[in-house]
């Protein structure tokens, strides 16, 4: 095994476990909180899902999987009435 697929392999367990983070505290939210943001300068909790997600595409999927870019970067942003 090179010493890329090592430091993959040991960084695992602590992606996972940030990950099942993430994903028990938005198990907890209501639709209407999706929305939410604690003032108009910071992004809404859709906007930080949304940058996590392109963070794990660009990151794992992306980078390390050769997984090709099709996000539309332009319409990343979610705007909510």
């Amino acid at each position: 095994m090179d010493v890329a697929m090592e430091l993959i392999d040991s960084m695992m367990p602590k992606f996972r476990s940030e990950m099942r983070g993430i994903l028990k505290v938005i198990e907890q939210l209501d639709e209407e909180d999706i929305p939410w943001a604690p003032n108009i300068e910071s992004n809404s909790i859709a906007n930080l899902v949304a940058h996590i997600r392109g963070c794990v595409h660009s990151r794992i999927e992306q980078i390390l999987l050769g997984i090709p870019d099709t996000r539309d970067r332009d319409k990343g942003r979610i705007v909510w009435d």
